[in-house]
């Protein structure tokens, strides 16, 4: 019988006659005793039923019973595959997974089971799976797998990223490029952060120019983000001469001996440093 129909099996008892009637007759019942025992996984009952007359002589019945198994356990609701963003399996764990046979009694397993997670992932993603596995006193063996895909986590962006902008000479001749930080806004194994240095191109002088500054990052899932920003250098201001002469009158006899000279000692400059100097010119009097 199944381990369900033994779990409520009764023993009833066993009736006896020698068919005979009055004086000669020998009849009534008795009580069958059992022995042995089963569990979930299953065993052997044997039933004994004897009864001895007054003449001293035995009769016996012995039925065996065998028990199957109980059916196996199955655990509930166990979990599908599923696919996870980067946060959401940073803080994943994993939970312990129920079983039954749907059983009462002896007849009953259920509990309850630890999963065992293997795999990684990291900010560019993965894959982990969990293994519920459980074995009864039968020796029989259930598993269940969740494969968890982990997603990777988002892009990381440039912080603050400088917007195109007008300079003047002056303050690109001491402009420096700074270092552009990035992050992904992510903690734990899904944070992607750090900051990297620009690429200039381009150049400029005292008539102006244009250069571009480039910032670019790849992170380890081979992703870009790049940034440009184009400085505009504006012309350095227009020259003037110093201390140029004022007209003048002369006297025929002043003028006679008048040599006009190199105006070198009245050089012109516009007063700005490194590449937007304009500086020192010699100019020739002309009469």
């Amino acid at each position: 019988m199944t381990c369900e129909e033994a779990a409520v099996f009764t023993v009833s008892d066993l009736a006896y006659t020698n068919g005979e009637a009055g004086s000669c007759e020998i009849a009534g019942s008795v009580p069958g005793l059992v022995s042995g025992s089963f569990d979930a996984c299953g065993g052997t009952q044997t039933i004994t039923w004897t009864f001895t007359d007054t003449c001293d002589r035995t009769i016996t019945h012995t039925q065996t019973i065998t028990v199957e198994f109980a059916p196996q356990a199955a655990f509930i609701n166990a979990p599908a595959d599923v696919t996870m963003t980067c946060e959401e399996a940073a803080v994943f764990t994993a939970s312990d997974l129920a079983y039954t046979n749907g059983e009462t009694g002896s007849c009953e397993i259920a509990g309850s089971v630890p999963g065992l997670v293997s795999g990684s992932f990291d900010a560019c993603g993965g894959t982990q799976t969990i293994t519920w596995t459980f074995t009864d006193a039968c020796d029989r063996t259930i598993t269940h797998t969740q494969t968890i895909t982990v997603e990777p986590a988002p892009q990381a962006a440039f912080i603050n990223a400088p917007a195109d902008v007008t300079m003047t000479c002056e303050e690109a001749a001491v402009f420096t490029v700074t270092d552009l930080a990035y992050t992904n806004g992510e903690a734990g194994s899904c944070e992607i952060a750090g900051s990297v240095p620009g690429l200039v191109s381009g150049s400029f002088d005292a008539c102006g120019g244009t250069q571009t500054i480039t910032w670019t990052f790849t992170d380890a899932c081979d992703r870009t983000i790049t940034h440009t920003q184009t400085i505009t250098v504006e012309p350095a201001p227009q020259a003037a001469f110093i201390n140029a002469p004022a007209d003048i009158t002369l006297t025929c006899e002043e003028a006679a001996v008048f040599t006009a000279t190199d105006l070198n000692l009245h050089k012109w400059r516009n007063w700005i440093m490194r590449d937007c100097w304009i500086s020192t010119r010699t100019c020739k009097w002309k009469l």
